[in-house]
């Protein structure tokens, strides 16, 4: 077979394959349909919602649970759900790392995953900051990317920024 042929034969298979799948045609077209809203500053409380406490001192000890979700102003805006597991033990100290899905009451949902600093209560100094991933969206932040900044601010407390 001649390069010409083959040429062809190959220019052919690419355009049916663009053609057969629009979002490659033109990706820009299908990231304008998924902007994500900026979500509102979260404070999640999840005082005696979690099992952390209650789970093994021991590496992969699983733990979760919900918190309270508010706004700056205090009001009420869903609820937080947790899943994590304990990946690292010191003196004064557990590493988590969780899953957590926040769902708001309009029905929009935010998931991240973080590496969790839980320090011991008895020895505790707040704040701590640390990051999270965001790894999707639904409703208004479907199509959101990037890092949540979260600082606990008391035992089991934390707050939300984007």
């Amino acid at each position: 077979m001649s390069r010409t042929v083959k040429g062809l034969v190959a220019l052919a298979v690419g355009a049916a394959v663009v053609a057969g799948v629009p979002a490659l045609a033109d990706a820009s077209t299908a990231t304008e349909t998924h902007r994500a809203a900026t979500p509102p500053t979260v404070n999640l409380d999840f005082s005696g919602t979690n099992s952390e406490a209650g789970a093994a001192t021991a590496v992969g000890a699983g733990f979760g649970g919900t918190a309270t979700m508010t706004n700056t102003s205090g009001t009420g805006i869903g609820t937080a759900y947790d899943m994590c597991d304990k990946d690292k033990l010191s003196l004064n100290a557990i590493t988590a790392f969780c899953t957590v899905d926040l769902a708001f009451v309009t029905g929009d949902q935010i998931t991240f995953s973080a590496i969790v600093p839980i320090q011991d209560p008895l020895t505790a100094t707040y704040p701590t900051s640390f990051d999270g991933v965001i790894t999707g969206g639904t409703g208004a932040y479907q199509g959101l990317t990037g890092a949540v900044h979260i600082s606990n601010t008391d035992l089991g407390k934390y707050n939300l920024t984007w």
